[in-house]
């Protein structure tokens, strides 16, 4: 599990090894700086007989540029540096390494320091395709749209046909947001300094940050530690953990049991979704509860899925005269769905609101039902039942009455704050999807394609996740082994048919593969 930071937080950790440590700064620059000239040349190859251009800022960013410089000098290659501003601009580590790299141009061909006299000699030299262009300007500490200079700088960087580093974060990118400010560097390779940023893994800073390497600057753990932070990024090795385990002789009812109440007239694929991807992550049994003049549909569509004729509206959804029989099928059941494709019918989400109040078992609430919740968000609280709510952010927006801007934007910290304030485990849908416990735990999922961009694949999602909270998994652990894993098999989908030909249904398909090629720990007994 790979922890995330802000940038205030980022800033503590390099002040807790500096204060706490005695770790002079210039120290943690030259260990940043040779750890990102190690990543480039495991990503692009040796720099050796390779002309470079870093451009500088007046900042640690800019010196941790001119610190790579004399590394590249060093491992042979050819380089030009450019800075912002004379050397009198910089200050403290960073005026100390151009110092040296001052030192360095009077005894060695390979290296020349200009003061950027404009953009267009910029420029003239981009056209001569140097082998990389790193970015060392800015860094973290952006706060207001880049303009003047720095952003013609961007602008001249992003037409030229040459591959581009940045350094810690590319320029132009908000660390803790991922907002573009103005314009931003299109990297290739972003070396980060100690810890993951936020503003790499959201919005307009994924796609800008290209490859993402994070850089041991040599803080010790207990520096980070006294700077915790309550966000991490999933990898594959938690999922391994977390993987629910099978002892040889399992059977189906020590497996978890699936009760999923979904579906109305034209809205059947939702239902029949959610029922598979709970089997496909390895629920025990499954049951659909659907409105009775589509049960015999829904028994023709669902081989393995066992159906649950209900009682139904005149317009063909579930009705509140089922809701005895509905609320005892769910008490019984080890983890409920409620939701895909259940209508917005005023009867059905009275009923779907009746249930929440009512229920002791396990929910997942998806769709419908958080339509339902719009406006009684007071039922999480009085619900006796364990919840997870699984909006994309037009559903969450309706929630909790903010536009979809201000929650994109602050995805994180809007997720950790209605999960804690409702008790609830909250999967926030979308590019990316986190995952909010409880607790105050943020998860950040690391797969996933545009591809998935799909009616269905939320519904596939949601059996997932029940799935896993079925055979046993914490609420937190089946939230972030359906996203991961959802994820992955839409990667897998997209080598198979591309992104624009992916459906739902192959999510179904591509998710029994990946699961089978991941193996949990030592199988643990009595599961």
């Amino acid at each position: 599990m790979l922890p995330v930071y802000t940038s205030e937080e980022m800033r503590g950790c390099d002040a807790a090894a500096i204060s706490t440590y005695g770790i002079p700064g210039i120290v943690l620059m030259e260990n940043a700086a040779r750890g990102a000239v190690d990543a480039v040349e495991e990503f692009f190859g040796a720099a050796a007989g390779r002309w470079i251009l870093i451009i500088a800022g007046k900042g640690n960013n800019g010196g941790d540029g001119f610190t790579m410089a004399r590394h590249f000098v060093n491992r042979g290659a050819d380089v030009d540096v450019f800075t912002l501003g004379p050397d009198t601009a910089s200050t403290g580590d960073a005026a100390a390494n151009l110092a040296v790299l001052r030192a360095m141009e009077k005894e060695t061909g390979r290296l020349r320091v200009h003061l950027l006299s404009s953009t267009a000699s910029l420029e003239d030299l981009l056209q001569r395709r140097p082998w990389l262009a790193v970015d060392a300007m800015l860094g973290t500490g952006l706060s207001s749209p880049v303009k003047g200079e720095i952003a013609e700088i961007i602008e001249v960087l992003n037409r030229a046909d040459v591959r581009v580093m940045a350094v810690d974060i590319p320029t132009g990118i908000n660390a803790d947001t991922g907002d573009v400010m103005g314009g931003a560097v299109q990297a290739d390779l972003t070396a980060t300094m100690g810890g993951l940023k936020r503003g790499l893994l959201l919005r307009g800073g994924r796609g800008h940050a290209g490859e993402v390497r994070n850089i041991d600057i040599g803080i010790p753990r207990e520096g980070y530690a006294a700077q915790a932070t309550s966000t991490f990024l999933l990898d594959l090795s938690d999922i391994e953990h977390w993987l629910p385990r099978r002892s040889f002789d399992a059977h189906k009812y020590q497996l978890g049991s699936v009760f999923v109440l979904a579906g109305s007239i034209g809205l059947t694929g939702a239902a029949a979704m959610a029922s598979r991807g709970a089997l496909r992550s390895g629920a025990g049994i499954v049951h659909l509860g659907i409105p009775q003049s589509l049960n015999a549909t829904m028994e023709a569509k669902l081989t393995e899925v066992m159906t649950v004729p209900c009682s139904e509206t005149s317009e063909g959804s579930l009705s509140l005269n089922g809701y005895d029989a509905i609320l005892e099928r769910i008490d019984a059941a080890t983890v409920s769905i409620i939701g895909p494709g259940i209508s917005r019918q005023y009867e059905t989400q009275n009923l779907v609101r009746k249930l929440i109040e009512h229920a002791t078992a396990p929910l997942l609430l998806d769709a419908d039902a958080l339509y339902a919740l719009s406006g009684h968000l007071d039922l999480l609280h009085q619900s006796q039942a364990d919840i997870i709510l699984t909006p994309h952010v037009g559903e969450f927006a309706r929630l909790v009455s903010q536009s979809k801007q201000e929650i994109e934007t602050k995805r994180i910290d809007i997720a950790h704050t209605f999960a804690v304030e409702f008790g609830v485990t909250l999967v926030l849908k979308g590019a990316p999807t986190v995952i909010a416990t409880r607790d105050g735990t943020v998860y950040i999922n690391s797969t996933g394609n545009p591809g998935m961009a799909t009616a269905g694949a939320g519904d596939v999602l949601s059996g997932i996740i029940a799935g896993f909270a079925a055979q046993g998994c914490p609420a937190s652990h089946a939230a972030c082994l359906g996203v991961y894993l959802h994820g992955l098999a839409g990667d897998h989908a997209k080598k198979q048919v591309g992104e624009y030909g992916l459906i739902a249904t192959d999510l179904l398909r591509s998710f029994a593969e990946v699961l089978r090629d991941i193996t949990p720990p030592a199988t643990r007994e009595g599961m």
